[in-house]
């Protein structure tokens, strides 16, 4: 028993090795000599037909001019007998299973220098699928399905191409007692090509049902041999023409028969349909799904249309090729040149251009002249206006700063000898308030001294730097604070690039935070006074914060005290920047200015 087990699959498997062989065979066999011929028949512009010269073959015919402003370009290719008498009596081929090949062809075309590849037309298949029945056979209801004939991935074969998954959906009519699946090429005169199926699977959902009813419609030969024309198990050959049906070894994912359309024919058409309907009630959800892979082209005659061509030199090509996309050889072709129309072509453009050059270049000259001396004028008056302020700076800082200093010194020096006279004649001293008149005169004359130094420093145009600016604020800010036996903390980045900043800012801006530091020292009682300093995009913020009394949020001014703070927004506004004051009794006060760097 095990010894006949085992014959049976090696005969089995010899047989199985025999069909893929067969298999092999058919598609490596030579392409045939079709008699037919392919020819581009019409080239139509923007609706309007050209005259052309009509050739499939010789000498290459001269190029049809079409203008880069057109916006649509059509050719219309056929195919067709070539005009031989031999061509009706042309013997057939035959096949591995003495089957005749194929004979129709379909269309495909590229434009040479744009396309990089041969195109077919987009087909969309459009077909009755299912077919509900009643008890005497009669159909009572169908389905009907368009889909993209193509698949994509396709290579000359369905075991080596993709495959792509399908589903339809349908509820069964009234009276509806059987289903029906066919799979049936469109019977109209343009289609060409190769349609296989497998995998299919009917699912009826019936309303009330626990689960589903599944029938997978296999194609099975059972013992029967396979040949391209034999019958599988509740399958039939139905159309047309029977020999357009046929079957073929899928290898993947185990070697098994599929069902096959190889439509060569577009004026009839194949049916594969199943022979036993399935039972169906209506009101039955049925679900068929399936896997196809396709290749489906144009046969006879078909429009390929180009959009709007650059101005070049191509070369439009239709070739014949078999069902499933194999080149046959055959092909004709048509030189196409674009060119450029009168009114857009660049040596008139060039011509008119140079007219026009030369009637405006004396104004252009003469305008550019006027702008040229305005900007040397711009430019002289502010090189006038930086040696006017570079010499009011060192006017300020030799003459009133030299003199100021003086001043301060001799005050130091007179409220030493009134200290001084004060020890001997104590009570006399004390009564007229000598000694406190001499240090407030010597106090103000110091103010004086340190307001004429940020004067100086302002009006100095070699100061116009962001670097300088940050470096004398944080140095001010210090001696400000000690003076005043304030504590106060940094946070100025390391390194600070030397940005422009115009003098009317920087100004502003060290007035603004000499405020809030004379705020924080005098009117808040800080202890410690916080400055920072951060950039961002094109802006410049400085930050002042103490830990003082601080003041409620909607006051501006009281009595005095806080009358600095409408001076602050006003000199914000002047330079373009954004002033926020922020502040709370007891929880001290933070001042942030932004300003522009440019």
């Amino acid at each position: 028993m095990d010894k006949f087990q085992r014959g049976k699959q090696v005969l089995h498997r010899v047989r199985l090795a025999a069909v893929m062989l067969a298999a092999i065979l058919v598609a490596a066999r030579p392409n045939p000599s079709y008699a037919v011929g392919v020819a581009i028949a019409e080239v139509r512009v923007d609706g309007q037909t050209i005259p052309r010269p009509t050739r499939t073959g010789g000498e290459r015919p001269a190029a049809i001019q079409i203008p880069s402003s057109a916006s649509r370009i059509r050719f219309l290719c056929t195919a067709g007998p070539e005009a031989s008498p031999a061509a009706d009596d042309a013997p057939p081929r035959l096949d591995a299973f003495g089957l005749e090949e194929p004979r129709g062809t379909r269309i495909r075309y590229r434009l040479d220098t744009l396309d990089t590849a041969w195109r077919d037309v987009p087909v969309r298949l459009k077909t009755d699928i299912l077919f509900f029945t009643d008890p005497n056979s009669e159909v009572v209801g169908s389905k009907e399905l368009l889909y993209e004939a193509e698949t994509g991935g396709w290579k000359g074969d369905p075991d080596a191409s993709a495959w792509q998954r399908h589903e339809i959906t349908a509820v069964a009519p009234p009276l509806a007692t059987g289903l029906r699946v066919n799979f049936l090429t469109a019977p109209n005169t343009v289609n060409i090509g190769i349609v296989a199926i497998d995998d299919v699977v009917v699912t009826v959902e019936r309303p009330g049902a626990a689960d589903p009813m599944r029938h997978e419609l296999s194609c099975q030969l059972g013992s029967e041999p396979f040949h391209p024309l034999a019958t599988p198990s509740g399958w039939q050959r139905l159309g047309s023409r029977s020999e357009i049906s046929q079957l073929r070894m899928r290898l993947q994912p185990a070697p098994h028969p599929i069902l096959v359309h190889i439509d060569d024919d577009p004026e009839r058409y194949g049916n594969w349909s199943t022979t036993k309907p399935i039972t169906v009630q209506p009101g039955d959800r049925v679900t068929l799904s399936w896997s196809t892979s396709s290749s489906i082209g144009i046969g006879k005659e078909l429009w390929a249309d180009y959009q709007r061509l650059k101005p070049g030199n191509y070369l439009f090509r239709a070739e014949l090729s078999r069902p499933g996309g194999e080149p046959t050889g055959i092909e004709a072709s048509l030189p196409v040149e674009v060119y450029l129309p009168f009114h857009l072509r660049r040596d008139v453009w060039a011509g008119a251009g140079a007219l026009a050059l030369a009637g405006i270049g004396t104004a252009a000259r003469a305008a550019g002249v006027r702008r040229m001396k305005r900007r040397l004028v711009e430019i002289e008056r502010e090189h006038a206006l930086e040696r006017e302020r570079a010499r009011i700076a060192r006017d300020l800082h030799d003459d009133v700063g030299a003199g100021l200093t003086e001043i301060a010194v001799q005050t130091d020096w007179l409220k030493r000898d009134v200290e001084q006279l004060a020890e001997k004649h104590a009570a006399d001293v004390e009564e007229t308030g000598l000694v406190e008149r001499a240090g407030r005169v010597c106090t103000s004359a110091v103010d004086l001294i340190r307001s004429v130094d940020a004067i100086v420093w302002a009006v100095n145009p070699e100061n116009d730097t962001l670097d300088r600016f940050v470096g004398y604020l944080t140095h001010s800010a210090d001696q400000f604070a000690r003076s005043a036996g304030v504590a106060i903390r940094l946070d100025v980045p390391e390194e600070i690039p030397a940005l422009p900043l115009s003098g009317r800012v920087r100004h502003n801006l060290y007035l603004i935070v000499r405020e809030a530091l004379n705020n924080a020292v005098k009117h808040a009682w800080a202890k410690v006074v916080r400055l920072g300093v951060t950039l961002g995009p094109g802006t410049v913020t400085v930050t002042v914060a103490d830990d003082g009394r601080g003041f409620p949020p909607d006051v501006t001014t009281d009595g005095g005290q806080h009358s600095g703070l409408d001076n602050m927004r006003r000199r914000a506004d002047d330079i373009g920047g954004r002033l926020v004051i922020d502040s709370r009794p007891g929880a001290g006060t933070r001042i942030e200015i932004t300003a522009p760097l440019a």
